[in-house]
């Protein structure tokens, strides 16, 4: 008769590993049966590859649509990697008997409907809460985590572990029937049809390894045609399945995974060091702190590490857990501050450790030739962000720019750029940051194309025919250019050709402008031709000359607001291209916007201020345009408008711009006390977008200003005061100050 032997497991952690090596020991199995998908067993022998390095992940996709993707990770402390070592080292037969691939992700289509992928054995997503928070309760523990942690990572000894699982988790189902969802119930009913599978094979002891939970329900075999009633009719999907780099950051629970774990980074310490008195963990915090400027010496450490120790046998513990040096840690090297637990947190406790695994795992072409391209630039994947400034006069730098501007060009989100502090064009910043989801996305982008140039190339063609908006391409077409794909360029430029010479919107050639104005300035800097579409800009804002003005008369504020950001990138956009006959086009329609009667005063208003500041019209003109504006016969609304688009973010200039200063300062002094007091509301709310210090340094300027622009000698210390007001002032003052 076969022996089965039900080894139940928590996905990650140290003590289950060496209670599985132990009890393998003890069994010596000729068969093992590992929770997972049976597709995957094609891939075991690389577990034993000298390239695989854990933390690593079994990604299981579905090949027409690689969006539909499952995770099973694996760390060194995961007691299933302990397993697939094992089996490989003693040459024991081993299968993976959890529900296979096909079924797997077509329930995943159904519930997730084509969203993030998730990964494997995230019960926890669909059954909030974790059931061993009970037993934690009745224990005096304050949740599940810790609970499990002290009673099976930190033990010591093995023996019984297994059946004493068993009895607490068929307690738990029992108590918590609503916990075992209905994909859990099918898994379950086809782990029991493997194991009957392997009893009828000559097999004589079949050690069964899977998540704890499910142990009570493969030890309980219910009746067949009941298991094969569950299994009827399961979807399926084509799938297939590869390795890939892992982090502890996405072992946690913070990112997502249902059986995640809170100290990945503990956890490898737990793992590698067993025997370590807490000396070594503490010398990694110690080294850590003074990487960060922190006075950390050996004696801390000592004094750290007997503390914990102390904390532990006071709390009758065997060993100091993690919260004991956490504690200690606070109180010996932060005096008494947590905040550095956040520091040791993210380096060690969580850890920020990226898997590796062999070359020769079987990946599709696009894959492939990111990771080629990847090798030869020096930029592989990390765990940490890493920031990258590149200077495109260098040739290494300037592929590495071509190369992340493609892969943003797939949606594949591992480069972003950043601003890139100083002057010049030649320079880039870039933020690097690997996610796994992003391999997900490279092969779900793998059907546009062989390698990265090719794909991008296709992926872009089809996403273009689909634009029907200028804003749209000209957008589209100012990322692609960095990408250096000429074909793909003058495609695109024939395609936006094509729309403009159609449209008839004013907005969305105003929104044009600034993209437009970045290729054609960016043609000039990497010696490109774009005279097609310097020729279509031209066009583009003689049209908004010809017809412009209609869309800024009779319009309500909303639509003021939006078209007051389109006139504000324009202009900066046509002025930092600084071509003459263009200048003189587009200030030529502000022109109209500032003349017109009907257009809206917040538009007027921003039209005036950008023509005096380019010198278009003289300080005498503006004055008197100023109390035009400012007169009683308008509407105080109309006024209000016209002074937040004149006044716009212009706190700094009239910090530094003295002739605005004048004009603002002489016509806000010229004013009636009725006038005045009648436009307060209209000047607080301009003035009351401007900073803070913005308006503390205007009102410390506007005391050292007469109307003539001369200083008043406040500088000086001289200041006028009205001395029958301050005498009534000083006996509070002397009350205060106790003076008598």
């Amino acid at each position: 008769m076969t022996d089965i032997h039900l080894l139940g497991i928590r996905h990650h952690g140290p003590g289950s590993c060496r209670n599985i090596l132990q009890e393998l020991e003890r069994i010596r199995p000729d068969l093992i049966l590992l929770e997972g998908p049976a597709e995957a067993e094609a891939l075991m022998p690389f577990v034993s590859d000298g390239q695989m390095k854990p933390p690593v992940a079994l990604l299981g996709y579905q090949p027409d649509a690689p969006q539909n993707a499952v995770f099973y990770p694996f760390a060194d402390f995961s007691p299933e990697w302990q397993a697939l070592r094992y089996a490989l080292r003693e040459n024991v037969t081993l299968r993976f008997f959890d529900l296979p691939l096909a079924h797997s992700l077509a329930f995943e289509a159904e519930r997730k409907d084509g969203s993030e992928p998730a990964e494997a054995d995230d019960e926890a997503i669909e059954q909030p809460g974790d059931p061993f928070d009970l037993l934690a309760e009745a224990a005096g523990y304050p949740d599940g985590e810790s609970w499990w942690n002290m009673n099976i990572e930190q033990r010591r000894d093995g023996s019984g572990i297994f059946e004493a699982v068993k009895e607490a988790v068929t307690a738990l189902r029992e108590a918590l029937p609503e916990h075992t969802s209905r994909r859990d119930l099918v898994r379950e009913a086809w782990m029991r049809r493997m194991i009957r599978a392997a009893q009828k094979e000559p097999f004589e002891r079949i050690a069964v390894i899977c998540g704890a939970w499910h142990v009570p329900a493969l030890e309980n075999m219910p009746k067949v045609k009941d298991d094969n009633e569950l299994l009827k009719g399961l979807p399926k999907v084509k799938a297939e399945c590869t390795w890939i780099p892992w982090t502890y950051d996405r072992l946690t629970f913070r990112s997502g995974y249902g059986a995640g774990i809170d100290s990945p980074g503990w956890y490898h310490y737990l793992w590698h060091h067993p025997e370590d008195d807490g000396t070594w963990w503490v010398s990694r915090i110690a080294a850590l702190l003074r990487k960060k400027d922190m006075d950390i010496s050996v004696a801390h450490v000592i004094e750290t590490v007997r503390l914990a120790q102390t904390t532990a046998a006071l709390r009758g513990l065997p060993a100091p857990t993690l919260e004991e040096y956490n504690e200690a840690v606070t109180t010996v090297m932060g005096f008494g501050d947590d905040m550095l637990l956040q520091l040791v947190r993210e380096s060690l406790i969580v850890g920020n450790r990226l898997g590796k695994v062999p070359e020769a795992v079987p990946k599709v072409p696009l894959l492939i030739d990111v990771e080629r391209l990847q090798k030869r630039l020096r930029v592989p994947f990390t765990a940490e962000i890493k920031e990258m400034t590149l200077d495109l006069r260098k040739e290494t730098d300037l592929e590495r720019s071509l190369f992340f501007h493609r892969l943003a060009l797939l949606d594949i989100d591992w480069a972003k750029p950043e601003t890139a502090g100083g002057k010049g064009t030649f320079k880039e910043k870039w933020s690097l940051y690997h996610r796994p989801e992003q391999i997900v996305c490279i092969i779900e982008r793998a059907v546009w194309g062989n390698t990265v140039e090719e794909a991008v190339q296709k992926y872009v063609s089809d996403r273009m025919t689909g634009i029907t908006r200028i804003p749209e391409l000209t957008g589209l077409l100012d990322r692609v250019i960095p990408a250096n794909l000429p074909e793909l360029v003058e495609a695109m430029t024939i395609r936006l050709d094509r729309l403009s010479a159609a449209s008839t919107d004013i907005v969305e050639m105003m929104e044009a402008v600034p993209d437009l104005v970045n290729i054609v300035r960016y043609g000039d800097v990497r010696n490109l031709d774009f005279s097609k579409v310097g020729n279509m800009l031209r066009a583009m804002v003689a049209r908004i000359l010809a017809g412009g003005l209609l869309v800024c008369i009779n319009i309500d504020e909303e639509a003021a607001g939006e078209l007051l950001e389109h006139l504000s990138a324009t202009d900066y956009a046509v002025s930092t291209l600084d071509d003459e006959e263009l200048n003189g086009m587009w200030y030529g329609f502000v022109q109209q916007i500032r003349n017109s009667s009907g257009a809206h005063p917040l538009l007027s208003g921003y039209a005036a201020r950008i023509l005096y500041d380019k010198g278009r019209i003289s300080r005498e003109e503006m004055r008197d345009t100023l109390s035009f504006y400012s007169s009683v016969g308008n509407a105080p609304s109309d006024i209000a408008y016209w002074f937040e688009g004149f006044l716009r973010a212009s706190g700094s200039v009239l910090l530094l711009d003295d002739n605005l200063w004048q004009l603002v300062n002489g016509w806000l002094c010229g004013l009636s006390d009725a006038n005045f007091i009648e436009l307060l509301p209209v000047i607080r709310r301009t003035f009351s977008n401007f900073t803070t210090a913005e308006r503390r340094k205007l009102g410390e300027k506007a005391k050292g200003f007469e109307l003539n622009g001369t200083d008043t000698g406040t500088a000086s210390g001289e200041h006028s005061c009205n001395d029958g007001d301050a005498s009534k002032v000083i006996p509070l003052l002397g009350r205060l100050l106790g003076i008598g």
